[in-house]
């Protein structure tokens, strides 16, 4: 069994209310990460990470600290307190047990408008595509995937990428070599969405504010990172 927690850095959008073009203003975001860890040992990880934040409730030194307090916290790069943010980066450090995959994708309009028909959704899952292209090699193996839940999650749209990472047509797929169980998910339920989305913030995090040591820290924990426009590998200048 082979098990895949998908998620998603930044947004596919480029208009806000009323067609405005976010191009150029502080609401628009540069970039589109989608990235996915995938493992054969997800008892281990879930329970790592669940270990982590019980920890952290229980710890007078950090169960004070307001987020920490709200219903349903669980561990998020962008939304967590910096000493807890810091607390978990250790801890990935020393984690194994899976292989991460991310995909960089630079928002330009021209792109946008031209492939994707201006549409945020064909961009999404475009996006996803070619981040589970080749992921599905082993046929006698049964995969599990779990998608992120978002606004633009959509199980159709995510079956519809997965069949062409899998270079299947769509009437095979219930009878496809490769066995497949996909769900969309909330992260609230999946705490082994919180590590894929710790080191896709890292990565955001030296494309946007050119602060490195996140990613240098966790640099040998990435099998792959693929620029759609630059075809970058690991190793490159992401």
């Amino acid at each position: 069994m082979k098990y895949i927690f998908i998620d998603e850095s930044g947004d596919p959008e480029f208009y806000g209310t009323r067609k405005k073009l976010l191009v150029g203003t502080d609401g628009f975001q540069p970039y589109l990460l989608i990235g996915m860890i995938e493992t054969d040992n997800r008892r281990r990880l879930r329970k790592t990470v669940l270990e982590f934040i019980n920890n952290i409730k229980t710890d007078k030194l950090y169960n004070s600290i307001p987020s920490i307090n709200k219903k349903n916290w669980y561990v998020h790069a962008r939304n967590d307190h910096p000493e807890i943010r810091a607390k978990f980066f250790e801890l990935l450090r020393n984690l194994e047990g899976y292989k991460a995959h991310i995909v960089v994708a630079k928002k330009e309009l021209s792109i946008f408008e031209n492939k994707h028909n201006s549409n945020p959704t064909e961009f999404y899952f475009d996006v996803l595509h070619h981040l589970l292209n080749g992921r599905f090699e082993t046929q006698e193996c049964h995969y599990k995937l779990y998608l992120s839940q978002r606004d633009k999650s959509s199980l159709p749209r995510f079956q519809e990428a997965v069949i062409k990472a899998m270079k299947l047509k769509k009437t095979n797929f219930p009878g496809s070599p490769v066995r497949c169980n996909l769900e969309i998910v909330p992260n609230t339920e999946m705490p082994e969405l919180s590590i894929i989305d710790y080191l896709m913030w890292a990565v955001q995090r030296k494309l946007l504010k050119n602060e490195s040591r996140y990613f240098d820290a966790l640099e040998n924990k990435y099998e792959t990172i693929l620029d759609l426009y630059e075809d970058k590998k690991k190793g490159s200048s992401i």
